[in-house]
Order: C-alpha cells, then structure tokens, then sequence
C-alpha cells in the first residue's frame, strides 16, 4: 500500500513519504503523549492522524514549524474540513511548547504497554531502554556477499559506498541506510543478497554437512537462507519449501539470479511436511513469528500483535519444532530460528525438547536486528 501510494511521486517526495510513515510509527508513543496534553477530549481517527503526523515535523525533523502548522492544516483541509481549527490549535501547542519531560515507560520505550511488561521482566529496564533506543533509528543495509568479501569491500568503496565487514557472518557486509541495491556491485551476476547478519548466524548454525547430504529449508522465502546454505554446500541437495504461492516467484528470482542450482522448491506447509519420516540429514527451520525483533525496519509489527497472538504464534512454532524433528535423521541437526525476542518464540518452544543446544538470542543493536536461534540435535 505505501508503495502504492508513493509511486506517483517524485523520488526526494517519495523519501519524505516514507519518513513521515515510519517516523510516525516508530516514535507513536512519545508523540501521542506530547500532543495530547493539549487536547481536552479524544480526537478522531483522522485528527489523531494529523496531529502525530504535524507533531513528528515539529519534533524530529528540520521543517519550519510554521511549515510543518501550516501543511498539516491543508492536508485535514481536504480530508474533514471541520477539523481545520482544532488541529491548527492543537499544533500550535505543541510548537510553543518544549516536549514533556515526564513520559511513562512504555512511551519513552515506544512500545505497548504489555510488550515493554514483558522485556522489562525479562531483560532488565536497562537493557529495553538500551536497544529501544537503536529501534528508533534508521537501519542499516546488510547483505550477505558470495564474492570474497574484501574485494566487494573494496569495490563498493570506489563507488564512493561505505561498507564494512559483519561481525556475525563471514558473509555479512554494513551499509549505510537508503543504498540503492540493484547499484551495488554483483547484483545482476548474483554477488550478494540482502540479508541481516542475525539472519545469516542462523544460517551459519547449520553445520555437519556431508557431500550428497539433504537439508530441509522450511518458510524459506524469500531465499536468502537457502542461497547461504547453497553458498556454503555446494555438494548438498538443498529443497527450500515454502507455503504461499504469492511469495514463491519472488522465491524463484532470488534463487536464479544468485546461481543457486543445487536447490529445489517445494510448496508445502511446515505442519504437515512432504517428507518421509527419519529422511532428511538437516533441518532449517525460520519460523513465522511475531517479527518483534525486527521492529527498527518493521514499526508497524506492535500494532498488529497481542499478548494472545504470541501464544498462538509459540503453539504453532511448537507444532513445527515436533514436524521438523519427525523427518529428520537420528543424530542429526535442525536449527530452530525466528526473528522475535519475545521468550515465548524463543526458549520457552523448546522447553522440554532433547538435544537444545547453542541457544542464542540477540536482542536488537546498531549492527543487527533482533533474532533468536538455537540447535537441536535428534536422539
């Protein structure tokens, strides 16, 4: 839908779209309790709309905050026109006006209150507050190189791109935030994809693979994980399945343009594999999740899920655990992953499994998203 809406639009008003959109989502919480100290009733959906919208202007970015009034004004103008004044009022507030200096914790955190409960158990208020503060901020691009690393180093530094190795993945290279990719060096001949690093060290978990060996890669769209694995084994037999025929095009592309010939796809659904059981000598398996790790490229996720949903989400990546263990080999490895750090998707899964080990959660930092990985070795 945003890229609907901005396809029309020149590419500097294009950025601006995005920023608004996302700076908005990111900072919802901080934003809401400064403007509404000056509302004396709830606005309306499309009032709440403007008033985040005019406030994140006035408050994170460098427009004139007569501009930043003015513009958001016109905008209500067309959309409810009755709703000029109050929103000019309310702005104006907000304008002549410094930002509260007392904000709950969740608002300072910019998360649902039961989201920031639940971290702060588990984590420490420190440490929320800590990668919270890295969720407000723009990401960088990470992708994983095929080609020796320093040589692509070198070649996007004479494009006038910094770019630096990953701590993570011997594959992972940092790039700054708003790189075009197809620009990059490879792209066409199939150098690199774009992959987080916590991504790739999950990838990179797999290990014990012997020539003609096979590998499950399951909710493998949009394949950069199953490239990984074909990277790093080449005399493997690699079958990537996933369950939406919407996203296996894009599944398809990625695999060609990346030279992955020793990979298969598979539509099928990870509860109920195609598989024989005890025939497959490992097992990757990238979860459907919450997705809170990843909130930083994702802002809209804390809005889509609840308490509830993450149980549900932990009772079905449970069901999947047990299938992934069904058709795998005895004495073999699955690495069990998701892009959430919420206990629920992690740890608490695989309480009660045999063979966990090398369990590894790493929680949202300037250089990696949020993920959660772990192996487990079949009896």
């Amino acid at each position: 839908m945003l890229e609907q809406a901005g396809a029309g639009l020149q590419p500097r008003d294009r950025g601006l779209l995005h920023e608004f959109i996302y700076g908005v989502l990111r900072r919802r919480y901080s934003l809401e309790a400064d403007y509404s100290r000056f509302c004396k009733s709830k606005p309306d959906d499309i009032n709440v709309s403007a008033l985040l919208l005019g406030t994140y202007q006035l408050r994170c970015m460098r427009i004139p905050p007569h501009a930043a009034v003015s513009e958001t004004v016109a905008a209500i103008r067309q959309l409810n026109p009755g709703s000029c004044g109050f929103v000019n009022a309310i702005l104006r507030r907000v304008a002549e006006n410094e930002p509260p200096l007392k904000l709950k914790p969740n608002q300072r955190a910019e998360l649902p209150k039961w989201m920031y409960a639940q971290w702060r158990d588990a984590f420490g208020a420190d440490a929320v507050h800590r990668f919270c503060d890295v969720l407000k901020q723009l990401p960088l691009l990470c992708v994983a190189v095929f080609v020796p690393r320093e040589q692509w180093i070198a070649q996007a530094g004479e494009m006038g791109i910094k770019a630096v190795a990953g701590a993570l993945s011997p594959y992972a290279v940092l790039l700054p935030t708003g790189v075009q990719v197809t620009s990059l060096p490879g792209f066409d001949a199939g150098a690199f994809t774009v992959m987080d690093q916590a991504a790739q060290a999950a990838a990179m978990a797999v290990n014990g693979i012997e020539a003609d060996s096979l590998i499950v890669d399951l909710c493998a769209a949009p394949g950069g994980k199953s490239a990984l694995l074909a990277r790093r084994f080449p005399r493997a037999r690699i079958i990537a399945v996933e369950l939406s025929p919407r996203r296996i095009p894009r599944l398809q592309e990625n695999l060609s343009r990346l030279h992955c010939e020793n990979v298969t796809i598979v539509q099928g659904d990870a509860l109920k594999l195609p598989f024989r059981e005890a025939s497959v000598d490992a097992v990757l398996l990238d979860a459907p999740c919450s997705a809170a790790g990843i909130l930083r490229r994702h802002p809209d996720v804390k809005f889509l899920h609840d308490e509830a949903d993450v149980e549900q989400l932990a009772c079905m990546q449970r069901q999947m655990v047990n299938e992934s263990l069904r058709l795998l080999k005895p004495e073999c490895q699955m690495v069990y992953a998701v892009c959430s750090i919420h206990p629920q998707e992690n740890e608490q899964v695989l309480a009660g499994v045999a063979g966990v080990s090398a369990m590894q959660r790493l929680l949202p930092d300037m250089d990696h998203d949020g993920f959660f990985h772990a192996s487990i070795e079949k009896p």
